[in-house]
């Protein structure tokens, strides 16, 4: 297969859902989790970047956060674990934002998922109690009344922290609006989360964690900086020139880093590749 050429698959979950599933690549496999009110899609350019190093990505399709009561994070943990059935040996899971906090809670299953290394960029979990708590209320009731566009506002401006005119700007993208359900049952998911630095201490996959110096204040850069204090084989990147979206904005950097990551903790499939 050519370094270059994308293909499909499908694969089910423990529960019956499908989960469609890009490949990118030829080598050492590397599967990309992408955060909330995002898609595979954005992963893409880093895939072709590591592809082009001989590197194989494997890019899943999230299953829907907004399939009500049948959501759960459990649930992504098993639909990750359904596409690591799909690689040889064990793989490196690279987790963005939410889907940082899917790899992160997946680690907890190793040695049972034949995950060898982890990149998390800026999981949203935090030592100091709930990410949203109270504001969590007034967004919920926005969804519930089918204004979207108020409630992604409320999100952007009280929880994500950007400014200004990054909210009017973002509040007015149709498809963002159509993502805030989903994003709620996945901020209400995490929310449920009770940190103690006892639950990931004996996580021994080595673990790279990104922070975006330039990304807004917010919880997960407490516990990008807390994890890396309780990961015994964790340490974290400072990535001074971007943010929250650096895989958007800079992904040939972010590949750099990746493979950086791969090199200093190569498994034997990996052996030569970076």
């Amino acid at each position: 297969m050519r370094s270059n050429l994308i293909d499909r698959h499908g694969v089910t979950s423990a529960d019956g859902t499908p989960i469609m599933v890009h490949r990118v690549g030829v080598g050492p496999d590397v599967v990309l989790v992408h955060g909330g009110m995002d898609s595979s899609v954005s992963w893409m350019p880093v895939a072709s970047s590591l592809a082009r190093r001989r590197y194989r990505c494997w890019l899943p399709q999230r299953r829907r956060a907004d399939a009500g009561e049948a959501y759960s994070l459990d649930r992504e943990i098993d639909d990750l674990a359904a596409v690591l059935g799909l690689v040889d040996g064990a793989a490196c899971v690279v987790g963005h934002s939410y889907g940082a906090l899917i790899a992160l809670r997946a680690l907890l299953r190793t040695p049972a998922l034949p995950i060898a290394t982890a990149v998390l960029y800026e999981p949203p979990l935090t030592a100091g109690g709930p990410i949203v708590g109270d504001l969590l209320a007034p967004i919920a009731a926005a969804v519930a009344g089918g204004d979207h566009a108020a409630a992604l506002l409320m999100y952007l401006r009280d929880v994500a922290g950007l400014t200004p005119e990054a909210t009017q700007r973002r509040t007015r993208n149709a498809w963002l609006q159509s993502q805030v359900p989903a994003l709620l049952s996945e901020v209400e998911a995490a929310d449920r989360l009770v940190w103690t630095p006892e639950t990931y201490a004996a996580i021994a996959v080595p673990t790279m964690l990104l922070l975006g110096e330039r990304s807004a204040p917010h919880p997960n850069r407490d516990s990008t900086l807390a994890l890396a204090q309780t990961l015994p084989a964790g340490r974290v990147v400072r990535m001074r020139r971007h943010g929250h979206l650096a895989h958007r904005r800079d992904p040939s950097y972010v590949a750099g880093l990746i493979r950086s990551h791969l090199a200093d903790h190569a498994h034997p499939e990996a052996t030569g590749a970076a």
